[in-house]
């Protein structure tokens, strides 16, 4: 089973990319964040014309997740508390379960946005304790929009009151992963930098390692040892009008679904 979360920036705009990514890496499962678009206008068919099915909730601009796969769910749902219906999804295929979430951004530390951020990952613990038990196999993919380790920033005694590096939101994140969630990248790549996020605005931010570690797949323990690898696709980057995020990608064998 092949699973991949990609903050894709605009559907619409990145579709040259998906697509590509969806046939090249045999996805079973790709979690999308930052959509961009309201369900009518969303892409579907191009996701049914190679076989997959897409299920999606977004409005115009802004948010949006979407989960595109090759099976029918048993369960899928939109948002938390009856909110943030653009910014979680929920979905259950056989023994999998799959939480697809995009944590806002926060904007700044003194800012009503990043108490909302603070709330929302209050409240996502408390989708996932509803939700997800500590023997199931269960993934939590998406754009966490936190960086919880110095190793997950480029240059950490400079960001520490950066929203997305904040001990507040870093101590909100951990919280979560207290419930016994790995953090699939960190089991294979415990030590290393390895980046799902390079600024537009920064020149030659990959090539210079300018990057962030924001992107991120959860695993329960019991599935976290089916899983044989975690990486990054880093060559997306570098097609044509790329997100200013990369696919994080991982596989993992055995009976799963």
């Amino acid at each position: 089973m092949r699973v991949a979360t990609f903050n894709v920036n605009s559907i619409r705009s990145r579709l040259h990319i998906v697509i590509p990514l969806l046939k090249e890496q045999n996805l079973d499962f790709l979690c999308m964040q930052e959509t961009k678009v309201d369900n009518r206008n969303f892409p579907e068919s191009e996701f049914s014309r190679i076989g997959y099915i897409v299920y999606f909730n977004g409005v115009k601009g802004r948010n949006g997740v979407a989960i595109a796969t090759k099976y029918e769910p048993d369960e899928i749902s939109f948002g938390l508390d009856g909110r943030d219906a653009d910014r979680i999804a929920f979905a259950k295929f056989g023994k999998l379960k799959i939480v697809n979430v995009y944590v806002p951004q926060g904007f700044r530390i003194d800012s009503d946005k990043y108490r909302y951020k603070l709330d929302f990952l209050r409240r996502l613990k408390d989708f996932l304790v509803e939700k997800i038990d500590p023997d199931d196999y269960a993934l939590v993919c998406g754009d966490m929009n936190v960086a919880i380790e110095d190793i997950d920033v480029h240059s950490p005694e400079k960001l520490r009151n950066h929203v997305c590096f904040h001990e507040d939101a870093r101590k909100a994140y951990k919280e979560i992963l207290s419930m016994g969630f790995v953090d699939i990248l960190r089991k294979f790549h415990p030590k290393e930098r390895v980046y799902t996020f390079y600024d537009y605005r920064v020149k030659d931010a990959v090539k210079r390692g300018i990057g962030w570690r924001i992107d991120a797949i959860l695993a329960t323990k019991k599935l976290a040892e089916k899983c044989v690898s975690c990486y990054v696709d880093l060559k997306m980057r570098f097609k044509a009008k790329p997100s200013d995020h990369i696919p994080l990608i991982a596989e993992f064998r055995g009976d799963v679904l």
